[in-house]
């Protein structure tokens, strides 16, 4: 296992990046196992001190005090025993490397300035390896799994919209139907009122001009 901690892995956009990398802390460079991943700083901070409370009872809650070392999550005082049966100092940083990549930094140390190095504490450093790479061997199938999940209930959410749309467009399609039929329906009283119109015109026409005639008989017998 502990091979694999030096390569990179593809997984779908996922690229996951063991190394052995290198840090400044309190003005000093240390060395650290480092992992590249997609999840945002935030989100691996969470998931990172969920897992390590869960697993090895490792409080990294520091990160929620009020005055504390924002850049670094720490566990001072703990006992891992897959490390080491000493109490160690566990340090954490999460940062930013781009707008899709984010670093993991893993170091130790055995209280103040003895630092667990390939060189000084191999077998711990080793373990420790272990411990990083098992929490992303837990963590990311479920980083991915919750979106796939999330992707999945969008688009059931979205289908189910477009159902509701359709039934919509379908109603409002009758209500287009139905005004058309009343439209022709009004259509054809319009045409036939007309029809009526020039009926009624002929008939004023021939009335009058019957008035007329009356009218002008009617003078001529007085």
């Amino acid at each position: 296992m502990l091979g694999m901690f030096l390569m990179t892995t593809q997984i779908s956009a996922q690229t996951v990046k063991y190394t052995d990398g290198k840090i400044m802390y309190e003005g000093e460079e240390l060395q650290t196992i480092d992992v590249l991943l997609s999840p945002k700083v935030s989100t691996i901070k969470d998931k990172f001190e969920t897992w390590m409370d869960k697993h090895y009872d490792v409080d990294l809650a520091g990160k929620k005090l009020l005055f504390f070392d924002k850049e670094f999550m720490t566990a001072n005082g703990v006992i891992i025993p897959q490390i080491s049966e000493k109490k160690i100092d566990l340090k954490v940083k999460v940062a930013e490397v781009n707008d899709k990549d984010t670093r993991l930094h893993v170091f130790a140390s055995y209280g103040y300035n003895n630092w667990i190095t390939p060189e000084d504490h191999p077998q711990a450093f080793k373990a420790l390896k272990v411990i990083v790479h098992d929490f992303v061997a837990d963590y990311l199938p479920e980083y991915y799994y919750d979106k796939v999940e999330k992707t999945r209930d969008n688009i059931e959410d979205i289908t189910q919209e477009n159902v509701e749309l359709k039934e919509d467009i379908k109603k409002k399609e009758d209500k287009i139907a139905a005004l058309k039929k009343d439209i022709q329906d009004l259509s054809k009283k319009i045409e036939s009122n007309e029809e009526m119109i020039t009926s009624e015109n002929k008939k004023l026409k021939d009335q009058k001009k019957d008035y007329k005639n009356i009218k002008e008989r009617v003078t001529d017998m007085k």
